[in-house]
């Protein structure tokens, strides 16, 4: 028997994975892929001489396609050990006290303090002008309130930096002095990038050099909070996926905190038609910042098409702050007719038009103490008298809810929940204090998140497959969105060990949609965020990386008879089953070279198994008047601005039409290419009509934008003529579940992977404010890999019948893993080798029987059994 983690080399990859030959050019390209050094073996883990995290992140699709490694640009955290790679330039502090030291917005800075102990100062102070009944007192402690609340302070270190979330240009009184230089006139915190001039060799395409693009962002750290002057960061329609930004940071520092700006990334879109999902994140530095500084750094990010944004983290306050920029962009339009015309993104149209458009002062909740605190100072400005504004400061039941130095306490401290957020708790019967089921209970108000819960700002950690209960409570008067991320484990070290100023590190970790999120999500759950349309199985590495994070995975195989673990949902959350099962040409590379197998799940039946209403994920479907399961009768290519067409697709092409197409096509012959663009039958729920049955709505090409549009009327609304029925992104999850105004969700979460490093939750749409996300208690952040062991293991033949018994070792977590996979073949260096037979249960006793009834497999032949964790090992047949 050999132990040792469970990895296979490319010269094993063809044999491991591969019951059948193609002959061919079709055969030579999926030897490629399955030869590649993407996904080592079924357990999802690169090749033993292949570390996925070092120099640089493995780009997992284009180094499959290509067959060799590539690296991410700007993705190796140090160089030698010792610089910070990332860095452009040098790190430069400035005093805040020093003369000259300017604010965001240009005026030299003579006053630093956090702008919410200046609210209570100025609460206080209006106070005392109403009890001495001093109209001019009271009028100055008022425009000090609201020039705090709106960021109109001239000469602090917060200056540009407004306590209300809003678009600040919604509001026409707002001194245009007060706004950031460089921001887009009318947008909500958004900013242009600018050509640096610069080039640099694209790794994807040798020979070939790329731009790199540059932006500003200021941002202000204070008591438990992040602000910044940028959330949505434009690029225009010539920026080249394939070139990289760098962004300029000026921080002002109110706390001792570590700078920590952390890029989440995509994997690499190959073309149109294939998917781009969630990679990995990396701390792209990490330094120590202390009170009353003034930091500027240069951060180089990688590509374009990869960056799906940048979270900005704080550690020595728990939870930690967290603020997030969100790219979006301008496209060229491909449709007929548009063609050449430069259009948004439909996710970027999504983030642009409703932060413009839905945040307002107007939309933010009364219960919010900072709208209390304005609502008193332009009571005071109106020229309300001194006796009612005491009352509204001092009396509960007077004015807005609460007295003033309840409000400054909340809005100081945001690990507590609001007293109308208990309000609306005590209808479900729990009391303050009491958070009944919920693991955490989280208020959305003034765009920003306030929480708490059994484990104060903490949660209990979890093993791979529990439930966590969370309830959120919508206190603005707009939709917010749920969504909750899986960031895994910490991946690396790079960062705390050449060169760390801060306490601790995400450094790299492989970040994943877990609830709120499309349907799209759950499926890549299940094939292990493996499956790519007309590319088979391309598995990203480390998704599952810990031996915790692989007890509860399920094998399947896929288009070339590869076996692979995924993690499925229980059968109790799935609600049903949906069995995700495309047609060979859409697993295979093209039309004239479809896959050999159709995918097919541990039962061996076709098609991976998702829910039909697994809880979190999109409830939208693309047309349930149609017939399920045939194709939708729309065609809706004149919504898609990538111009894609897909109807009809190669098997019907020449063909007689259906039914339902006669008089549609001359000679009611489908035509021999695709003229429309029509929702395929694979992707459709088989419960299509009843709420909650979502379709899978894949990001390709085709299907994408209709994340974001409505594919009945192409708008971002469900019904453009009556926009109170909400969005369409309300029933897809493109932002999150959403959570209406004034509305609860109470959402159970079946978590994928056991306990990392945060239990991420926050509202996708409104990213950079809206984020409460504790740790776990008791969480392992720096949790070593493990194995199983094969205890035992025999193989008889009786007949034709043949038979395999074994038993594991029990992993340190008191449990073992719930599959094994079985294949006839030695094994070899770093696992099984040979064909595939099957895959096997594994009782609560680590016991596992695997049965074959009419089998070719000869006596004194080899088989080898494999576990998802690390285990393998083969026996002869008797």
């Amino acid at each position: 028997m050999r132990h040792r983690p469970t990895t296979s080399s490319p010269t094993h990859r063809s044999t491991l994975y591969r019951s059948a030959q193609q002959p061919g050019h079709y055969a030579t390209i999926r030897r490629v892929l399955t030869a590649s050094v993407v996904l080592g073996f079924i357990a999802g883990i690169l090749p033993a001489q292949v570390d996925s995290n070092e120099p640089g992140i493995l780009e997992p699709v284009t180094s499959a396609l290509q067959g060799k490694d590539i690296r991410m640009p700007n993705s190796d955290q140090s160089v030698d050990g010792t610089v910070q790679s990332t860095i452009e330039g040098n790190i430069d502090f400035e005093d805040a006290f020093g003369p000259g030291v300017s604010s965001s917005v240009g005026h030299e800075i003579t006053h630093v303090a956090s702008p919410n102990d200046d609210l209570r100062l100025g609460l206080q102070a209006l106070l005392a002008a109403s009890q001495a009944s001093d109209q001019n007192a009271m009028q100055t402690a008022a425009n000090e309130l609201r020039d705090i609340l709106l960021g109109s302070t001239r000469g602090r270190i917060y200056d540009g930096f407004p306590m209300l979330n809003f678009n600040r240009y919604k509001e026409p009184s707002i001194d245009p002095e007060s706004f950031q230089a460089d921001l887009v006139p009318g947008e909500y915190k958004f900013k242009q990038v600018r050509d640096t001039g610069e080039r640099f060799d694209n790794p994807y395409d040798p020979g070939d050099t790329r731009k790199v693009w540059e932006v500003d962002v200021q941002m202000l750290y204070y008591d438990g909070q992040i602000d910044s002057d940028t959330f949505l960061v434009h690029f225009p329609a010539d920026a080249h996926p394939d070139d990289t930004v760098r962004v300029h940071y000026r921080v002002y520092t109110l706390v001792q905190e570590d700078f920590s700006p952390t890029v989440v990334m995509l994997d690499r879109r190959q073309a149109l038609n294939t998917v781009q999902f969630p990679y990995k994140g990396m701390d792209a530095v990490w330094i120590a910042m202390f009170p009353g500084q003034v930091m500027n750094v240069s951060i180089n990010y990688s590509t374009i098409r990869q960056w799906r944004g940048v979270y900005t983290w704080g550690w020595r306050d728990h939870p930690p702050r967290i603020q997030f920029l969100q790219p979006v962009y301008d496209i060229y339009d491909m449709r007929e007719g548009h063609e050449g015309e430069v259009v948004r993104d439909p996710q970027s149209e999504s983030f642009i038009v409703r932060n413009r458009e839905d945040l307002t002062l107007d939309t933010i909740g009364e219960a919010a103490p900072e709208k209390k605190m304005y609502r008193v100072a332009e009571a005071v400005l109106a020229g309300a008298e001194p006796a009612t504004i005491e009352a509204w400061l001092t009396q509960s039941d007077q004015g807005p809810y609460g007295m003033w130095f309840e409000w400054a306490d909340l809005a100081k401290v945001q690990t507590q929940l609001p007293p109308e957020a208990w309000e609306m708790l005590a209808q479900e019967g729990l009391a303050p204090g009491d958070y009944g089921d919920y693991n955490m209970i989280t208020a959305l108000i003034n765009n920003e998140a306030y929480g708490d819960g059994p484990f104060s700002n903490e949660v209990i950690t979890w093993d791979q497959g529990d439930t966590f209960k969370v309830k959120l409570l919508n206190l603005d008067a707009h939709t917010h969105y749920f969504r909750n991320v899986d960031f895994g484990s910490r991946l690396h070290d790079d960062i705390l060990r050449c060169c760390g100023g801060g306490e601790t590190s995400f450094e790299i970790m492989n970040f994943k949609p877990s609830y709120g999120a499309p349907k799209v999500a759950e499926m890549q759950w299940r094939a292990g965020w493996g499956f790519r349309p007309h590319y088979d199985i391309i598995q990203q590495p480390d998704v599952f990386p810990r031996g915790k994070d692989r007890v509860k995975l399920a094998p399947y195989i896929g288009g070339e008879g590869g076996a692979y673990f995924g993690y499925q949902y229980s059968e109790e959350a799935r609600g049903g089953d949906f069995r995700f099962n495309p047609p060979p040409f859409v697993i295979g590379f093209d039309a004239d070279n479809p896959s050999t197998y159709l995918l097919r799940d541990a039962d061996g039946e076709n098609g991976l198994v998702i829910g039909q209403f697994t809880e979190g994920y999109g409830v939208g479907q693309m047309c349930p008047e149609d017939p399920w399961p045939g194709f939708c009768t729309r065609d809706i290519q004149a919504y898609n601005p990538n111009g894609s067409k897909n109807f009809p697709p190669p098997p019907l092409r020449g063909q007689p039409v259906f039914p339902e197409d006669i008089g549609k096509f001359p000679g009611d012959i489908y035509p021999n290419e695709a003229v429309e663009l029509r929702f395929p039958p694979f992707l459709r729920n088989p419960s299509q009509t009843i709420v909650g049955a979502g379709d899978i709505i894949p990001p390709t090409g085709s299907w994408r934008p209709f994340l974001w549009i409505n594919p009945n009327n192409g708008s971002l609304f469900i019904d453009p003529d009556d926009e109170s029925k909400g969005y369409w992104s309300d029933l897809t999850y493109s932002h999150g579940a959403p959570i209406f105004a004034g509305q609860t969700l109470a959402a159970t979460i079946e978590l994928p992977r056991a306990s990392g490093q945060v239990f991420y939750q926050f509202d996708d749409l409104f990213h950079d404010n809206v984020i409460f996300s504790p740790h776990p208690v008791g969480g392992d952040i720096d949790d070593p890999d493990e194995s199983d062991v094969v205890e035992k293991l025999g193989a008889r033949k009786r007949g034709n019948s043949l038979q395999v018994k074994g038993a594991l070792s029990q992993l340190s977590i008191n449990t073992y893993v719930e599959w094994v996979t079985v294949f006839s073949g030695s094994s070899g260096e770093n696992g099984c080798t040979g064909t595939l037979l099957g895959n096997a249960t594994v009782n609560a006793s680590g016991r596992f029987v695997f049965r074959q009834q009419e089998s070719t497999v000869a006596s004194g032949s080899s088989i080898c059994v494999q576990s998802p964790i690390a285990a393998f090992k083969d026996t002869l047949v008797n």
